[in-house]
């Protein structure tokens, strides 16, 4: 049968969709490794912030311990007890205040922001940080408040008050027995956020935000001008002295919404190429429930950066692997396609006698030959031009190549000569095949030629004969077919056969 070069197509195109699909399955995993890696760092890094955040709070806890024990005595129980059974409270109030004051000048300087006496009833008794507020109901505002009065045990945690928000420990007052009021001190967050930048020598940036809505119940609307709406979620808010100092929070872009108050960590590339690692940790009021975060900007050292490198570095590597791979394949498919035209006949796609004998080989198989020749067709050229004697080749070529079995062979011999190999054919397979192609050669109708018709001389190949000696022997019955009148078949067995 003809070869044609585009039966290399599917299998080339096969080849091709493979290494694309491997390089899709290889990318996909390479990704997914950057995925898990990253995800990873990021794990690390916010796990690590939280355990850091955890042991500052426990610093400020024991801190505010030490304090508490130290300074509240029998003295000062007294005086709130007299306080709340009809005691001078004016003279009480100064008392205290002249007691404390130098003790909170001191302790000012270690970032304590609020030293607050309350009483029994949840009423501000004095505040030594400004001793010119009282007797206001901190009931309503602080749930801390109503809850020590309820339970008369000490608290800790963050909480926004009137004026401030900051980190609270609250402690029971009692006298002979009897809760005489609660003593509180705090700090802010800076104070925090100034001792864990330190710790990580400014790679590291710290930022506290506010649920807005919780805010505007508890803050004295005189304050709110003192916050900013947060960049990631305008439904936060950030103090103004903080919100100076993020611009890096701004710059990198980031925002999603916050209102689930989950904890999770996102790895982002600022502005200025390099990575950051962004956790954000809910943060649990002094009563439990959620009221804000902590966000923490956290420089990449190296960790991110090397994933993301090495991922870089395979997906080149995979991007070049497939391109050589796919340009293999082409230029083998270019080679193949050059070396079967070089075996191939030009004009009618059949073999030549070269790829003939390439596609037979040097085995022993069994096979029949037809030995086709046209039919006057020196005659159809000088009558009507060589053009229309070339369309005759390859539409007897083409007749020829439909009829036969995709085991068998055509090939052009020479001329208007064609050679036919049948596989595994014996003399009356080989002769029903002959006559089946002269018939279908004779029926056709050709363009521009009133009838063509072909001859063909058939031989079977003996055990071990040469190829050379069964083309002479084929060769030989077309002889006798065309001296018998043309357009018939002869073979070695058929002496005198009668044209049908």
């Amino acid at each position: 049968m003809t070869l044609d070069n585009k039966n290399l197509w599917p299998l080339t195109l096969l080849k091709l969709m493979m290494v694309v699909l491997t390089g899709i399955v290889v990318y996909t995993g390479i990704e997914y490794y950057k995925q898990r890696e990253l995800e990873g760092v990021a794990r690390r890094a916010q796990e690590n912030q939280q355990r850091l955040i955890s042991l500052e709070l426990e610093t400020f806890k024991t801190t505010s311990d030490i304090v508490a024990t130290l300074m509240f005595d029998d003295t000062t129980r007294q005086l709130l007890y007299d306080a709340t059974h009809g005691g001078d409270e004016e003279k009480i109030r100064r008392t205290l205040y002249r007691r404390y004051a130098p003790i909170y000048k001191k302790l000012a300087d270690y970032k304590l922001r609020h030293f607050q006496f309350h009483l029994p009833d949840g009423r501000s008794f004095l505040r030594i940080h400004k001793a010119d507020v009282y007797g206001d109901s901190l009931l309503e505002i602080r749930p801390s408040i109503a809850k020590i009065v309820k339970t008369h045990k000490p608290l800790y945690g963050f909480e926004t008050g009137r004026y401030l928000e900051a980190y609270r420990a609250i402690y029971p007052l009692f006298y002979r027995g009897n809760y005489v009021g609660s003593v509180e001190l705090s700090f802010t967050f800076d104070v925090m956020k100034r001792m864990l930048e330190r710790i990580h020598r400014g790679s590291t940036q710290y930022y506290l935000i506010l649920d807005f809505k919780e805010l505007k119940k508890v803050v004295d609307w005189k304050r709110l001008h003192a916050y900013r709406r947060c960049f990631i979620d305008p439904d936060f808010v950030i103090n103004e002295k903080c919100a100076q100092t993020c611009r890096k929070l701004k710059s990198i872009g980031f925002k999603t919404d916050l209102s689930s108050y989950r904890e999770f960590s996102k790895i982002v590339q600022g502005p200025d190429r390099y990575f950051y690692i962004l956790s954000f940790l809910p943060l649990r009021m002094i009563d439990g429930h959620p009221g804000g975060y902590y966000i923490v900007i956290q420089k990449d050292t190296g960790a991110v950066a090397g994933v993301v490198s090495g991922a870089r570095i395979a997906l080149i590597a995979l991007a070049l692997a497939v391109l050589v791979a796919i340009l293999l394949i082409v230029m083998l498919h270019i080679y193949r396609i050059k070396a079967r035209a070089a075996e191939l006949d030009a004009l009618t796609g059949a073999y030549n006698r070269r790829g003939c004998l390439r596609r037979l080989g040097n085995n022993g198989k069994r096979y029949a030959l037809l030995f086709v020749d046209i039919d006057h067709f020196k005659q159809i050229n000088d009558t009507y031009g060589h053009d229309v004697g070339d369309e005759v080749l390859k539409t007897v070529a083409r007749i020829m190549a439909t009829h036969i079995r995709r085991e068998d062979v055509l090939c052009r011999y020479g001329g208007e000569e064609f050679l036919v190999f049948v596989s595994n054919a014996s003399q009356d397979q080989a002769r029903m095949i002959a006559e089946k192609l002269r018939k279908h050669i004779q029926i056709h109708r050709f363009d521009g030629v009133e009838n063509v018709t072909v001859s063909i001389g058939i031989a079977i190949r003996r055990r071990n004969e040469s190829i050379g000696s069964l083309i002479a022997r084929a060769d030989k019955n077309l002889y006798k077919a065309k001296n018998e009148g043309r357009n018939r078949v002869s073979s070695d067995e058929d002496e005198g056969l009668k044209k049908d």
